[in-house]
């Protein structure tokens, strides 16, 4: 029998020439991902003097200026602020470094407030490019960075609008991230500072508990569930150290006490099936419906969070089969989509939250490149549909309901939103997709 042959070692200088190929290439690819950074910095600074969203950006520079202007201990009794802690931290460091600037116009308020939120967005293409960068080739993943960088609707959310939901978004795909690259404590404390500056995040803790069953083998599994716990036990620590300056009690029972009680209460704060979201209650009549309406007895909120809990068990399970990198991110997508969708007391922003999970699933299949496409839409329409609702709510413009001033968009945006959902469940489980044949019929396409 002959020996297997074995291949012949390129000669050195060979060798010494692909590597100076693979760093030109290198080089090239990090090149354009500063270009596109800076290329979307530039774009989002064009906004940040836009009025936005006048309530929000009133009550955010009505919190940082009274925060900043009093001892940390009193900032939610001075603001009255409905914001988890970390969010109040960002505000109380907007208020006070616009004090010691010696600021005082209300358009230099507004940019600041905008700033946080504009450096998170920039941080996300990069973000995003690294986890897509996961799974295809450096190039490829360039596009995910692009499809974040450069989106309306993510652009439109945190730099014409105001608000900060890139702080918690950004920070859940960086978390997502650290455990792709097997640095889970540092993916719980990211987290937990996602959740702390705003709740939908939560939602991912299943998710980053079950990564700890992803290695194959029992060694890098003890590995991995020994880092897990040790990161949850940061993720607590650093949530009471975040936490801990708003409270005058300072024991870390209080502490949690408090902010279980405000997290609590916040989910409660808007008693509607959906405050101008474009989910499935937006095709069951008026937005600002009273969610407690009985169903069989039972109030639609519970039959909500039931259908919530159903689906999202289901997508955790089949990412428990799999146990691979790709459908951590798939299913991270698909359980802030249905919570987006599901869930009653929805705002029209919140679908930003699984809108920024999807730029990172463009470059691995066609379809994830048309669900971001459609959701950009759809939530770049609902975050106007809403601003035009604060018009209409001020003036009261003859003939026009308030509660559903354009049905058909509406309509139209919530069923591609459902849609969007059934097509990247069909992707994540790997269902065959029907094309028509020459004939007309079906044919099914793996």
């Amino acid at each position: 029998m002959r020996p297997a042959i074995e291949p012949h070692p390129a000669p050195k200088a060979q060798r010494n020439g692909f590597d100076e190929v693979e760093r030109l290439v290198r080089a090239d690819v990090w090149r354009d991902l500063a270009l596109l950074t800076l290329g979307g910095l530039a774009l989002r600074l064009l906004f940040v003097g836009n009025p936005g969203h006048i309530v929000d950006l009133q009550t955010f520079g009505q919190w940082a200026l009274a925060a900043a202007a009093n001892p940390w201990n009193r900032a939610y009794e001075v603001t009255d602020a409905n914001y988890p802690p970390g969010a109040l931290l960002m505000f109380e460091l907007i208020g006070r470094t616009y004090r010691l600037l010696g600021l005082s116009d209300p358009l230099s308020l507004r940019i600041a407030l905008k700033i946080p939120n504009v450096l998170f967005d920039c941080l996300g293409g990069g973000v995003v490019f690294g986890i897509a960068a996961r799974f295809v080739e450096p190039r490829r993943a360039l596009l995910a960075a692009a499809f974040y960088d450069f989106n309306p609707a993510i652009i439109y959310d945190s730099s014409l609008w105001g608000q900060n939901d890139s702080i918690p978004t950004v920070s859940a795909l960086a978390g997502v991230y650290c455990l792709l690259v097997e640095r889970r404590i540092a993916a719980w404390i990211i987290w937990a500072f996602a959740v702390l500056n705003k709740p939908p995040v939560l939602v991912l803790a299943p998710l980053f508990a079950l990564s700890a069953f992803a290695p194959r083998t029992a060694h890098e599994r003890r590995r991995a569930l020994f880092a897990t716990v040790a990161g949850i036990a940061a993720a607590i620590a650093c949530g009471y150290l975040i936490a801990r300056p708003f409270y005058t009690d300072g024991s870390i029972v209080a502490v949690y006490s408090r902010m279980i009680s405000w997290y609590g209460i916040g989910s409660s704060l808007y008693p509607y099936t959906s405050a101008n979201g474009f989910n499935v209650y937006a095709l069951c009549g008026d937005f600002f419906a009273s969610d407690n309406t009985p169903v069989l007895s039972v109030p639609v909120k519970y039959w909500a969070d039931a259908i919530f809990v159903a689906i999202a068990t289901f997508i955790c399970i089949e990412y428990a089969r799999r146990r691979d990198g790709r459908a951590l991110v798939e299913a991270c997508f698909l359980v802030l989509l249905a919570f987006f969708l599901v869930l009653t007391e929805m705002h029209e922003r919140y679908l930003i939250y699984a809108l920024s999970f999807a730029p990172a699933l463009a470059p691995l299949d066609r379809r994830y490149r048309w669900a971001t496409i459609a959701l950009t839409l759809t939530q770049w329409l609902n975050l106007e549909y809403s601003l035009t609702y604060m018009w209409v709510e001020s003036d009261k413009p003859a003939g026009i309901d308030p509660h559903e001033f354009a049905p058909v968009l509406v309509h139209l945006c919530a069923l591609t939103n459902i849609a969007v959902f059934a097509l990247g469940m069909q992707v994540y489980l790997r269902l065959p997709a029907a094309r028509p044949t020459a004939t007309g019929t079906l044919r099914a396409e793996h």
